[in-house]
């Protein structure tokens, strides 16, 4: 997703912002009608737009790849998140620093979080990208999401990672690794009850 892109792919990438017709799009650039369907069809197999039958839609991952070389696309992408351009901007820099320019498959920015990993997460505790890596966490572990009393937890080996607290308050709190302890609390009484449940299972098995 960090690649760098050439002139012609940037071209493409950016009239297809405005218009999803192949001819649109050719008519909108500076490049022959021949090169723009090569390299359409070129994004189309690394998964940043879909072709069907003369229309062009960029997917997400072309989003993302485009908002590295564009301010438009990039404020694109920041309200779908609900972010800033300034925080959008600075998470897909630390994406691309921990990646370098390996072409990973990714469908949504969801699935950067899978790629840099909770080390890398926990980083962001504390910073204006908290909020943001939250939302992604929340978005990318949605299954192994525990919710009580209006708050909702992910839970790790040792401990909550990301939380949407508001057992201090009316306010909801957006956390990495939270520090709150009635979090901490819910965590061990939920690790207990795990616990137990696996041993009388085991016993009822023996």
């Amino acid at each position: 997703m960090c690649r760098q892109l050439d002139e012609r792919e940037l071209e493409i990438l950016r009239a297809a912002l405005t218009s999803e017709r192949f001819y649109d799009i050719y008519k909108s650039t500076t490049i022959p009608l021949a090169s723009t369907w090569r390299i359409i069809r070129r994004l189309a197999e690394r998964g940043y737009v879909e072709y069907h039958s003369g229309h062009v839609k960029m997917t997400e991952a072309g989003l993302i790849l485009l908002a590295l070389h564009d301010d438009v696309a990039l404020n694109i992408l920041a309200r779908k998140y609900g972010v800033s351009a300034a925080v959008m901007r600075k998470y897909l820099e630390l994406v691309c620093k921990r990646l370098g320019n390996a072409d990973f498959p990714i469908r949504s920015l969801v699935d950067t979080v899978g790629l840099l990993g909770l080390e890398t997460l926990r980083e962001l505790r504390g910073t204006p990208l908290e909020g943001l890596a939250v939302d992604l966490l929340f978005r990318f572990c949605r299954d192994c999401v525990v919710e009580i009393d209006g708050s909702a937890l992910i839970l790790g080996n040792n401990g909550v990672v990301a939380a949407r607290c508001r057992f201090c308050g009316e306010d909801i709190r957006n956390e990495l690794y939270p520090e709150c302890p009635h979090a901490k609390v819910l965590f061990n009484s939920l690790k207990t009850h795990f616990l137990k449940a696996l041993k009388n299972n085991y016993n009822a098995t023996k």
